[in-house]
């Protein structure tokens, strides 16, 4: 059984040790905490060979689900209390193995199955957000693709609504309206390892998280739409990416130490 989670028990089992100088010369304590943060994460299926092709090159490859497809996700986030303040985020990632392998999913609530593989983690393939200095940290200290500009990246919380809708260099990407779980959930705490590519550099590390994780299926009522205007759009209309579960994380909290391979950013 799990028992409770008390506020301060993250914080104090990864405490602030170091400071990193940004090239906008911000100064911001590491590792990055988020105290508090609402998040939708939309999982779905796409289509394998397409995203193969964006990862050409990476030493990655996409998890396959079965039926040519792979498992994408994209996180719709409100950060309200972090290292680097608050802003707006939104993130498309995919279950990537450094080894062909395939996990089968046979229904929409086995998406998430995936993440459990030993031999599997999370790929951070791009990342939008409405704020210079997380873009900064992100880029700079973790390698994280996140362009380079802050971007109109609306998002509201409401209940029951979460409301989105994102551009990116003048050109819309994704706009939406999800329900999201009311029913409370158990608090738990759970590590979830990622990648960044080499488009900045790549890093390999573990979030930490204390989270209530509320599931429901993509379904009456739930709007989502992406334009092929940018070339991110275009990405994912190509993959023929389909939201089918709604996962809410309300009041999130974790932890992202520096990256695991830190030691060869030196010297």
């Amino acid at each position: 059984m799990q028992m409770p989670l008390t506020e301060s028990s993250l914080f104090d089992a990864y405490p602030s040790t170091e400071e990193y100088e940004l090239s906008s010369g911000a100064v911001c304590p590491v590792p990055y905490v988020c105290r508090s943060a609402d998040m939708v994460v939309l999982h779905g299926p796409a289509d394998i060979e397409p995203v193969r092709s964006l990862l050409a090159g990476q030493r990655y490859q996409p998890v396959s689900i079965g039926h040519g497809q792979c498992a994408v996700s994209i996180w719709v986030a409100n950060y309200h209390d972090t290292t680097c303040g608050p802003y707006k985020e939104l993130i498309v990632t995919f279950m990537v193995s450094l080894k062909p392998l395939e996990v089968p999913v046979h229904a929409p609530l086995e998406l998430l199955q995936p993440l459990a593989h030993p031999d599997v983690t999370t790929f951070c393939y791009k990342l939008i957000l409405d704020q210079q200095v997380p873009i900064d940290f992100g880029r700079e200290v973790h390698g994280h693709a996140k362009h380079p500009s802050p971007q109109p990246v609306n998002i509201a919380f409401s209940t029951p609504w979460c409301q989105f809708d994102v551009a990116c260099e003048g050109k819309r990407l994704v706009q939406g309206r999800v329900r999201y779980p009311e029913e409370p959930a158990q608090n738990q705490r759970l590590s979830v390892g990622f990648v960044t590519p080499k488009e900045v550099f790549q890093t390999r590390n573990v979030m930490h998280f204390e989270m209530e994780s509320r599931l429901r299926l993509f379904g009456e009522g739930d709007e989502f739409s992406l334009s092929s205007e940018s070339t991110l759009g275009r990405a994912l209309v190509q993959m023929r990416y389909t939201p089918q579960v709604v996962q809410y994380l309300p009041r999130v909290r974790f932890v992202m130490p520096k990256p695991l391979n830190w030691h060869g950013r030196e010297g």
